[in-house]
């Protein structure tokens, strides 16, 4: 075949793959693509934390109801995950799911073990509207700064579910992988 048989072929195929539709961002788990995720270091989200409480403490010895905080910690991680801790003053997935309308206008602040899926699920929630940064390190940085871990009752532990033993957290915390 001569030079110009080649080029057409050429043209030919890539009109036809330009033409194939592509994958969307979604296929991929929202890991591409999409609206651009604001992050929160463990600093900062501690510092919103420990602000809420001290506001729901004064609150309470006013004989006050607790301000309304302007946002919302959810631990997206599997329920054998959260049902060992979870970040205090965090919610569930579960939880925000099932009552969205009470959280809105809030800023969104998803996490999970390091923060692969929390910033999936914060892509998906951008796309929606919602305002939202990512825990990027999540619960790993949470302990790594060797910070509190709460039951889902509130109670206290030192148990955290890393997903893997390819983890390594602080010898003050129990490793929890199954």
């Amino acid at each position: 075949m001569n030079r110009n048989g080649w080029l057409g072929i050429l043209a030919l195929s890539a009109m036809t793959l330009a033409l194939m539709p592509q994958p969307a961002p979604a296929q991929f788990g929202g890991l591409f693509g999409g609206p651009e995720i604001e992050t929160i270091s463990t600093d900062q989200l501690q510092s919103l934390l420990d602000k809420q409480q001290r506001a729901a403490a004064d609150a309470k010895a006013a004989g006050q109801e607790a301000p309304t905080p302007d946002f919302v910690v959810v631990d997206v991680r599997s329920d054998a995950e959260v049902n060992v801790s979870i970040i205090p003053g965090a919610i569930t997935k579960k939880q925000f799911e099932a009552d969205r309308q009470q959280y809105q206008g809030r800023t969104v602040i998803p996490y999970c073990t390091v923060g692969g899926r929390s910033g999936a699920y914060a892509k998906q929630l951008a796309a929606k509207g919602v305002k939202v940064k990512n825990y990027k390190g999540s619960i790993l940085k949470w302990v790594d700064a060797e910070l509190p871990l709460v039951t889902l009752d509130g109670k206290p532990t030192n148990r955290v579910h890393t997903y893997s033993d390819r983890y390594k957290i602080p010898s003050k915390y129990e490793q929890v992988t199954k």
